[in-house]
């Protein structure tokens, strides 16, 4: 039997982990064999084993692949982003979480069917450190705006646009993924605008905080 190249190798390779994605996503890890993955990539058990040792093999090989586009979209967002704070700026980049859920779908249903049956054992480093990588991106912005003292007492920028940028993540995640139908009662530009206003300004006025910030919290009535 003559030697399979390199590119006919990966094109096998692909057709297996197509098959495997699709069977993941619609009947779950564990509710797929391997026999099923064999007979949607249409080739023999026998020749799926000369591939991958075990479904986990074909699944961490899947999201290898993924990841790599997820993080040079993502490089490629936060390269584009130079003042995380400026509210048009702010509203172009929840503009751009938006694009990056809608075009991988599969990726995030993979990232469910993980932590339901691995505990989120290979999608974990996905957000793990993912604060401070983005105050080094931003430390020079972060420190003009302390320098400037632009920043509320004790707030870290980087933590507040780690919020920013998972609050859009997980709001088109919902849209997405679990059919939200705007479950925020908002246009996902209005959305995008709003969610923008808010970690720009923030909520409360400064004056209600002073005043807030010596009172405890009113107790709930109750009701007889």
């Amino acid at each position: 039997m003559p030697k399979l190249s390199q590119e006919a190798l990966e094109k096998r390779r692909g057709r297996i982990e197509e098959a495997a994605r699709e069977l993941f996503i619609r009947r779950g890890f564990h509710a797929t064999s391997m026999r099923d993955i064999a007979e949607g990539a249409q080739t023999s058990l026998g020749n799926l084993y000369n591939y991958y040792r075990t479904k986990e093999d074909i699944l961490e090989s899947i999201i290898g692949r993924y990841q790599k586009v997820i993080d040079a979209r993502l490089r490629t967002i936060f390269e584009e982003v130079e003042e995380p704070f400026h509210p048009e700026s702010l509203k172009r980049f929840g503009r751009m979480v938006k694009e990056l859920v809608s075009a991988h779908s599969d990726f995030w249903l993979l990232m469910y069917i993980d932590v339901l049956e691995f505990e989120n054992q290979h999608f974990r480093k996905m957000f793990e450190g993912l604060a401070a990588n983005l105050r080094r991106r931003f430390a020079p912005y972060f420190r003009r705006l302390k320098e400037e003292g632009a920043l509320y007492e004790g707030v870290d920028p980087a933590v507040g646009f780690t919020a920013a940028y998972m609050q859009f993540f997980n709001y088109f995640l919902v849209e997405k993924l679990f059919g939200g139908k705007r479950h925020l009662g908002l246009s996902d530009d209005r959305v995008v605008e709003h969610l923008s206003e808010i970690f720009c300004r923030g909520v409360l006025r400064p004056e209600k905080l002073r005043e807030l910030s010596g009172a405890a919290p009113r107790a709930k009535s109750k009701v007889n």
